[in-house]
């Protein structure tokens, strides 16, 4: 017989005061009803048992009454902890209240697999486990979509009582009998004078030091599936239950989530959502994508078709030389791909183009691979492209492209597997900061910038607006000065009113600023005094390399270099000029102390671009001749 457990806490031992909703970061980006959706559905992709056939998945919405009644065991003894001040759940239902819930059911699949009384072994696979009792872990080892174990803490998010129960019948020869397991995460808390851990389980029995025993009662588990309206019978898959369920989740959100996030699934044959409300049931599949009411996100499923029967595009364009950073140039895209994107825009055809690449893996030579990316013209739309690794989506990344609708596919292989390295736990974006791609591949290549870059790059090369200075864009873009309040730029990027003013073309001879030189070389960069002029007091230098996405000044990370660092690969020399090397590490102070001083710094990356922004002590920045203003510079490099 099932009931609620917790572990007590001693007082001594570690706290973690952190609730499930602060435990994990995106839920925010589109709504809690589509982190839902992203969450139930990625993993479903991984692990169909039939493969010619779609995995499929049931959303239902039910209600229950009060479970107020004496015969009602599935929050009991979980009630009381629910009331206690600041548990962990804002929202707390009481047991009065009745119960909406989401069931959200999967088929075609293996269910939770592995061995519930295992202890845990870093590496090594195992579905239950990670997805029932480990938070912020995951065993998957093979080359998978998703991550359970992970991302499964945005389902506790969608209950306010923070509670989910799963049923679930297992893959197996010869199968094993359906078992449940109710989970709660709530914060560290006091309920009548004793201390509990965050993490409450509804299972046969928990002793302390030893494995949890799911419910296996077979009285238990048909109480569960009446109560909760489960269509599975002796299916193999998982059945999660979403108790009190947040009002924000409805089936107009799930609807149109599933829609915007998964068309590329379904459309592919791979997927299959039902929605259904206990008397209705809506199929989504690749023979029915419903109108949700938003004409943009019907153009994007338009353009997915089209992808879909141009899976090959003949179009390509030439990969940057293997060993050196990836950067879409215009020497790599040839003229017969720059007529053909300009004949699309300007005809409003859709368009398919193949980016090659060169991926850098630590483990052996680097591998040619691409993406695919497809684009047409759209009055009045200025969106992201969709990126879409594998099955997945991935919503956060790439820049706006004005008029412009925009798919980058990447299919399985190489840059797909080098991207799931790169991606958090919410894959909403790709870092080569994260554990498993500084593991597997070279950093500072700029695969995931190229990727993250490619139809804008594109646009701009076909158009002619690109620009490919020699030696980098340090070499005539500085950021805009530092406000009084602290460097933090006070237009936050915002464009000021009126037309955008041409930028000039940029001369070979400099303005030098009043009082010192400044020349930039391969690697590095060089300040000296100027005789003619008087002398700077005081010299302030910041360095970064430059970044496609967001401000180069707060992308600066201590591992591409640091100047405090006297043993580093980058070498500052001063000659009559004191230096200090205030945090985080990119930057200097200089302070000359004759009109000959010099300061060499040497030793930076030479595969990307190095930003210098240098300043004496009137505070202004030093410009170019023609250099755009600095309110146009600002859109690229805001101070931080």
């Amino acid at each position: 017989m099932g009931r609620w457990h917790f572990q007590t806490h001693d007082g001594f031992a570690d706290i973690n005061q952190s609730s499930s909703a602060e435990a994990f970061e995106g839920t925010a980006l589109k709504g809690l009803a589509t982190s839902v959706v992203r969450e139930s559905l990625q993993n479903v992709l991984d692990v169909p048992l039939d493969t010619s056939r779609p995995a499929r998945v049931r959303f239902t919405f039910g209600v229950r009454n009060s479970f107020k009644s004496s015969e009602s065991i599935w929050f009991d003894d979980l009630m009381h902890h629910l009331q206690q001040p600041d548990c962990g759940a804002p929202e707390a239902p009481t047991v009065d209240d009745p119960c909406p819930y989401l069931l959200i059911e999967d088929f075609n699949t293996s269910g939770l697999v592995g061995d519930y009384t295992a202890p845990y072994v870093a590496g090594t696979e195992n579905n239950f486990v990670n997805f029932l009792y480990h938070d912020g872990l995951t065993g998957k080892v093979e080359k998978k979509l998703g991550s359970r174990g992970v991302g499964k803490i945005v389902l506790l998010l969608a209950s306010r009582a923070r509670t989910i129960f799963a049923y679930t019948n297992r893959a197996g020869d010869p199968p094993g009998p359906p078992l449940l397991v109710g989970k709660s995460l709530l914060k560290f808390r006091e309920v009548d004078d004793a201390l509990f851990e965050p993490a409450g389980y509804f299972v046969e029995s928990w002793v302390d030091g030893k494995p949890r025993e799911p419910v296996a009662d077979a009285t238990v588990l048909t109480k569960f599936r009446n109560d909760f309206t489960l269509s599975r019978s002796d299916e193999t898959g998982l059945s999660v239950v979403i108790p009190y369920l947040d009002p924000s989740i409805t089936m107009q959100e799930l609807r149109r989530a599933v829609v915007e996030e998964y068309h590329f699934a379904i459309l592919s044959g791979r997927l299959v959502v039902e929605l259904s409300n206990g008397s209705s049931l809506e199929r989504i599949d690749a023979d029915h994508i419903p109108d949700v009411g938003d004409d943009e996100l019907s153009a994007r499923v338009a353009l997915t078709h089209y992808a879909m029967t141009n899976a090959d595009p003949t179009l390509h364009t030439v990969a940057p030389t293997a060993g050196e950073a990836q950067k879409l140039t215009d020497t790599l895209v040839p003229d017969v791909v720059r007529d053909a994107i300009l004949d699309a825009l300007n005809q409003h055809e859709r368009i398919g183009i193949r980016c090659n690449l060169h991926i850098h893996p630590k483990s052996g030579p680097p591998v040619r691979t691409h993406c695919d990316v497809y684009f047409e013209h759209a009055e009045n739309v200025h969106h992201r492209p969709v990126f879409v690794r594998e099955m997945l989506p991935i919503s956060g990344e790439g820049k706006p492209c004005a008029q412009l609708r925009a798919l980058v596919l990447i299919r399985p292989g190489p840059l797909a597997d080098l991207l799931r390295a790169a991606e958090g736990a919410n894959h909403t974006q790709w870092s080569p900061r994260t554990d498993n791609f500084k593991k597997a591949y070279e950093g500072r290549r700029g695969e995931i910038e190229f990727v993250g870059s490619c139809v804008s790059r594109l646009i701009e090369i076909a158009r002619g607006n690109a620009t490919e200075p020699v030696g980098g864009i340090s070499t005539f873009f500085f950021s805009a000065p530092l406000d009084d309040d602290g460097g933090k730029s006070k237009n936050k990027g915002k464009k000021k009113p009126g037309p955008t003013p041409e930028t000039p073309d940029l001369p070979d001879v400099e303005t030098e600023p009043v009082g010192y030189l400044f020349t930039q070389e391969t690697g590095g960069f060089t300040l000296r005094g100027d005789p003619d002029k008087p002398t700077p007091k005081r010299i302030t230098v910041r360095v970064a390399y430059d970044v496609i996405r967001g401000s180069p000044w707060s992308d600066y990370d201590p591992d591409d270099f640091d100047l405090r660092k006297t043993k580093g690969d980058v070498h500052v020399i001063a000659g009559d000029a004191d230096l200090e090397r205030p945090d985080p590490g990119n930057r200097l102070i200089i302070k000359p102390s004759s009109e000959d001083f010099e300061v060499v710094v040497t030793g930076f990356n030479e595969q990307l671009d190095l930003i210098v922004d240098h300043r004496s002590d009137t505070g202004k920045p030093r410009k170019r001749k023609g250099e755009p203003d600095a309110s146009q510079t600002a859109e690229l490099h805001q101070p931080q």
